[in-house]
């Protein structure tokens, strides 16, 4: 799980670019009027979302989730995948009572997500005793869960409806102490044991297989809800995973515990059964109502989602920008405005994909979508160029640019350099993609 380290790294080389956005603005060259530097810097600078994104990079914590369901549900085992390594069992800080259990799953030393595993303690006859019930409501109070979850088992149907009641008291209680709901989602996991069996793998559900998934998780929803559990939503899922080590000896789950620790330390992937895990974490996410658990959950395991959701993000910013400096017929001078602007942007997604690229190099890619080539002195060359550089990135452009055309360009432009940077595509492949765009656009 290296990619962790990595994401943190490109996350923040952009929140340093950011950062440095406001001295940058303040040095482009004087043909740029005042108050256009302004108003540009006020808009990226000022975008709330943004701003918060930022902050965010900085801004989090391991996310705390407090897992319930009976013995053989694959609370372990839904551990592990949510975590994308085998950490269930190494990974074991310390026991509260016979009953519960506290997992860090971490990714070189850095925590990742924190959960108090109840162990089955939904079937225990402890929990007739108020004792018993007392002290785990205790610990789930210490603990501060920013969202419970409720682990089922596709293929059992049994017992569901005292799942579904001691979820229900329990949650009563918490939000009776804390003055503050509990969210709650509902994991019906095992769903690879539906029939057809003989396939596993998530791709390769054949419908019949997925019909009578989504008919087990509206049975439960169903028994869930008449049972007065008041969940924020509820998936049907695989946790299934087969691990191996890492000179490729398989292991059986139960005897995993049998080999060295540098082995389960280092264990692999044999087999990814997965099945909806990326949808549960979504689901978490939208649980959650504490920002920087969010923002941890969001670093630790939906960071390429994090990443094109800032890119994305950050285009619709500078399109916008763009058609703003547009917002009258712009002449021809004032095209290198608009290019520097896009030049800004380019760097931005640049820099999320780990890459320090100039202002000047930046510039250079843009002229090279519009088959422009790369210049030394670059503001001179865009003063010499700018009909060539009209047609290219502007077509149909004339000797002004409206906001219209203003905006897809620069749109255009940021969906390319999203393709080059972040997804990893050749520079024929993103000239041909930014061509299509600006030939799609001309229909609009």
């Amino acid at each position: 799980m290296n990619k962790c380290a990595d994401i943190n790294e490109r996350l923040q080389k952009m929140k340093n670019f950011y950062l440095k956005l406001d001295e940058m603005m303040d040095k482009l060259p004087e043909s740029i009027p005042a108050d256009t530097k302004k108003m540009i810097k006020d808009k990226i600078l000022g975008d709330k979302e943004l701003k918060e994104l930022m902050e965010g990079i900085d801004k989090n914590r391991p996310p705390r989730i407090f897992l319930v369901g009976r013995t053989g549900a694959g609370k372990s085992s839904l551990v592990n995948a949510l975590c994308g390594g085998y950490v269930a069992e190494v990974g074991d800080v310390r026991s509260c009572t016979e009953g519960t259990k506290i997992y860090n799953c971490t990714d070189n030393g850095r925590t990742l997500m924190e959960i108090l595993d109840t162990r089955g303690i939904a079937e225990s006859e402890a929990l007739n005793e108020k004792s018993a019930e007392n002290t785990l409501i205790n610990e789930i109070n210490e603990f501060s869960p920013d969202v419970a979850m409720l682990v089922l088992n596709c293929t059992h149907r049994d017992d569901v409806d005292k799942d579904a009641l001691f979820m229900k008291d329990i949650a009563a209680q918490y939000k009776k102490i804390n003055n503050v709901r509990l969210p709650i989602i509902v994991a019906v996991n095992k769903c690879d044991e539906m029939s057809p069996t003989r396939f596993k793998t998530a791709n390769e559900y054949p419908q019949n297989k997925i019909d009578k998934i989504e008919e087990a998780v509206k049975y439960f929803k169903g028994i869930i809800v008449n049972n007065g559990l008041k969940i924020d939503d509820i998936i049907g899922i695989s946790a299934l995973i087969d691990w191996q080590t890492k000179d490729g000896v398989e292991v059986d789950p139960e005897n995993i515990k049998n080999l060295p620790k540098h082995d389960i330390e280092d264990l692999e992937m044999a087999f990814d059964g997965r099945y909806n895990i990326d949808e549960l974490l979504q689901m978490l996410d939208k649980a959650m109502v504490d920002t920087e658990a969010q923002m941890g959950l969001r670093m630790a395991f939906r960071l390429e989602e994090l990443v094109r959701r800032l890119s994305n993000h950050i285009t619709n910013i500078f399109a916008g920008i763009a058609a703003t400096v547009a917002i009258t017929p712009i002449p021809i001078a004032d095209i290198y405005v608009l290019v520097v602007l896009q030049g800004i942007l380019v760097s931005l997604i640049a820099s999320l994909s780990g890459r320090d690229i100039s202002l000047e190099t930046a510039i250079e890619f843009i002229f090279s979508l519009g088959g422009v080539a790369g210049a030394g002195q670059i503001f001179r060359f865009i003063a010499q160029q700018t009909a060539k550089l009209l047609n290219g990135l502007f077509p149909g452009a004339g000797s002004a640019v409206s906001s219209t055309v203003a905006f897809a360009g620069t749109e255009s432009i940021g969906k390319t350099a999203i393709a080059y940077y972040i997804d990893g595509k050749d520079i024929k492949a993103a000239q041909k993609m930014f061509k299509k765009m600006q030939k799609d656009n001309k229909k609009k």
